[in-house]
């Protein structure tokens, strides 16, 4: 007699989302995509490899989430902290509001997920999915910078760039030295 496979209830997949996504992160800040097979990911989940794709269809797009969720809180805890400090004087506050982001990217591992794994993540996943979901960090800096009425003297355009360039150095800071 053959079983018949059931279908997860809501509940139980709500679960083995977050379970997938918790296991997608650490991996991310541990050995990184590539390394990380399905089979890991849905073992950790508690489901077979097969019910593993009726959740993702690739390891590359449970990733990408993980990469989106990443930014999205990263720059939801900054743009906090410039809400939080308006009374502080505008250079104050920005500078608060990186602090900020680098420590986030420092605790959740995203500073060694983006070096080792993004570029390779993006060619994966198709443009169409970029094109909809993946905005770049200056997008998300501007909307910030905007939201929070801050007006650079440079501009925003200067501003964004400025920010990239210290999330990137902080990324190489071993490189660079301490």
């Amino acid at each position: 007699m053959t079983e018949v496979a059931k279908a997860f209830t809501e509940q139980e997949e709500d679960i083995i989302l977050q379970n997938l996504k918790a296991s997608a992160r650490r991996y991310a800040a541990s050995q990184g995509v590539r390394k990380t097979t399905v089979d890991e990911l849905a073992q950790e989940a508690g489901i077979s490899k097969g019910a593993f794709y009726k959740f993702y269809p690739s390891k590359e797009m449970l990733f990408f989430e993980i990469l989106e969720d990443m930014h999205t809180e990263i720059y939801q805890a900054s743009a906090e902290v410039l809400r939080q400090n308006a009374n502080l004087p505008p250079a104050e506050r920005a500078a608060q509001a990186v602090l900020t982001a680098c420590s986030k990217m420092e605790e959740s591992g995203m500073m060694d997920f983006m070096e080792r794994d993004v570029p390779h993540l993006l060619r994966k996943i198709p443009a169409e999915i970029q094109e909809k979901h993946y905005h770049s960090d200056e997008t998300h800096i501007k909307g910030i910078l905007a939201d929070t009425d801050l007006n650079p003297v440079g501009g925003i355009d200067l501003a964004a760039a400025t920010v990239r360039g210290l999330f990137l150095t902080i990324s190489h800071r071993e490189e660079i030295g301490n």
